[in-house]
């Protein structure tokens, strides 16, 4: 892995340490997260609520809010129609709950992964017309589904498309779909990020731009409640925008900062604060009485809530997230936590599987990696793409086999747009959609080869073998013995932490070893020493190193993380060490 040391203006740096009275490391960081200024910096650490941006930023708002309301005063039945991942159930949970709230007579709908797959789907559109509803809401899905949106006209549905994902653009004659003007499906009407009023800032656009599905969901409840409600109504929907948009991987950066630093505030308050669902999530994790990071919602609260989606059906969650009951909150909570750990046994062997296929291949000369196989459940294959993905730094997209036809999902590395990657190779796909760094699709088996072909020459031609080369950005070389209680404390108030807003990475050279164990699993725990002063350290799944780069005496360069670890009471500094390279 090579270290990158953040490009950071020096004079910059200084002056905001001066005029905004920060420690000069803590001005750094916030230089390499892009403020560099007073004014930015006291926004970003007060993150307050009232600077919300306003619903009508979206140019079809009002058109959407108004035949909401119209449906709420005739009676219509409304139905939201969200994706079967967390951002898609939590959104269809928090509309779901804002329009019960406004007197709506509402339902809601979950594809099944399995039998429907992604997104909008005619044949379900019909079942859903034939309960009477006129309104559907789509929430995390529908962007790209023109023929769908045709499907509801002709059933005399109006439908209301939520997304954030990419749009497609007007085919330019080259078949790839490569013209700039983005094609819309004709829905009744459209909220995206990306369809904003003219008039709207360059500022504001970058504060809205980053919301995932649940998040744009959010602001159509903000447009609904908005002359009916105060702030502290409409943040009691927070816990749902953050598990949904930290479980998306959405940058922990503009409007998605201020959503997710509130909501988790939310999500660490007491159980008699929570809806019963969030309680019993928390109770099944683990997390009763625990303050909850991204990290908590990302790697224990998410996998439970995703995983009735991925093995069974996603209607699980949304009765969880939806229910009044504590005891059938539990029952729910609980039924997922044994899903869950199926998932993970599953996963486990298609990971072992998907790896020994990539150790069969030249990985050096390979742009992309492109796995398939009959055996593999579809439900699973978009967490072992990534951990693939962590494995052997290659776009990775794991394909399951049915009919002859596979259903495929794709993770990607900087510097790889995959959503534009899948555009290329669009002739061989029957559909896809998604992001740059993540994105699913179906194809027909014959097509397999000519995509792996195609994909794989299309990465190695953008990122080239430098490309492939890991890099780990740190922000700032230092002595340890700079590092104290109450600077870590500065630190922490940048969280929450998440893409776009990364944890502190420092580094730091003539660090000895004077203490060295495996605790855990494979967790390397150290005592390092600088110059007379000791500090406790923990290398997290590096417990193979010991006896190869670490042992007792020897000297090493790292860069870490400052945390603040409490145990039984007290309090000590302990340095989470990310990479460690051998000095002699």
């Amino acid at each position: 892995m090579k270290w990158v040391l953040a490009q950071s203006d020096d004079a910059v740096a200084a002056a905001l340490s001066d005029k905004a009275g920060l420690h000069p490391l803590i001005a750094r960081l916030m230089v390499n997260r892009g403020i560099t200024e007073p004014a930015a910096v006291q926004a970003f650490l007060a993150c307050d609520f009232s600077t919300l941006s306003s619903p009508g930023v979206f140019s079809q708002m009002p058109k959407a809010v108004n035949r909401i309301r119209k449906a709420i005063d005739t009676r219509e039945k409304i139905t939201v129609y969200g994706d079967y991942d967390v951002d898609g159930v939590t959104g269809t949970s928090l509309l779901f709950l804002v329009l019960r709230a406004l007197g709506a007579q509402a339902a809601w709908y979950i594809p099944d992964r399995l039998a429907e797959g992604y997104g909008l789907n005619a044949r379900a559109l019909k079942m859903i017309q034939s309960t009477g509803t006129k309104l559907v809401i789509s929430v995390d899905c529908g962007i790209t589904a023109s023929r769908e949106a045709e499907a509801a006209r002709s059933l005399g549905i109006d439908l209301i498309i939520t997304d954030h994902h990419e749009f497609k653009n007007q085919d330019d004659g080259s078949g790839c779909g490569n013209s700039q003007a983005p094609v819309f499906p004709e829905a009744y009407a459209v909220l995206h990020p990306s369809l904003l009023d003219d008039g709207v800032t360059p500022e504001i656009r970058e504060q809205v731009g980053c919301l995932t599905g649940v998040g744009v969901a959010f602001k159509l409840a903000q447009g609904l409640l908005e002359a009916t409600s105060d702030d502290a109504q409409l943040q009691t929907y927070l816990d749902l925008v953050t598990l949904g948009t930290v479980a998306d991987v959405g940058k922990i950066t503009g409007e998605n900062r201020l959503l997710v630093k509130h909501g988790l505030e939310l999500l660490s308050s007491g159980a008699e604060k929570q809806r019963p669902g969030i309680a019993a999530l928390k109770r099944v994790s683990g997390l009763d009485g625990k303050k909850i990071s991204t990290g908590s919602v990302g790697f224990s609260i998410a996998p439970r809530l995703n995983a009735g989606g991925r093995l069974e059906r996603a209607d699980m969650s949304v009765r969880l997230l939806t229910t009044d009951s504590p005891e059938e909150a539990l029952s729910l909570a609980s039924d997922l936590d044994g899903i869950n750990r199926e998932r993970q046994s599953v996963e486990e062997n298609i990971r072992e599987a998907a790896r020994r296929l990539c150790h069969q291949m030249d990985i050096d000369a390979t742009g992309a990696l492109v796995l398939c196989s009959e055996d593999w459940h579809p439900g699973v294959i978009g967490i072992v793409a990534s951990r693939i993905v962590e494995e052997f730094y290659r776009p990775t997209a794991l394909i399951c086999l049915k009919d002859g036809v596979g259903k495929g999902s794709a993770r990607s590395i900087p510097g790889f747009d995959l959503y534009a990657g899948l555009v290329s190779c669009s002739d061989l796909l029957i559909n896809f959609g998604g992001h740059k760094v993540a994105a699913g699709f179906t194809i027909a088996k014959e097509n397999i080869p000519q995509f792996r072909d195609r994909l794989g020459s299309l990465v190695l031609k953008q990122v080239g073998t430098q490309g492939f080369t890991r890099t780990l950005l740190v922000d700032a070389g230092v002595a340890p013995e700079e590092i104290n209680s109450d600077l870590v404390r500065q630190i922490e108030r940048m969280a929450p932490f998440g893409q776009g807003n990364p944890e502190a990475r420092l580094g730091a050279r003539g660090l000895e070893v004077v203490a060295s164990r495996i605790v855990g699993s494979n967790h390397l725990k150290l005592k390092l020493r600088q110059q007379g002063a000791f500090f406790e350290a923990i290398a997290f799944n590096q417990g193979d190193l010991l006896g190869k780069q670490v042992w007792n005496g020897s000297r090493l360069a790292a860069v870490f993380t400052p945390r603040l670890n409490v145990w039984n009471g007290k309090t000590s500094l302990e340095l989470d060490i990310k990479d460690i390279k051998t000095e002699k």
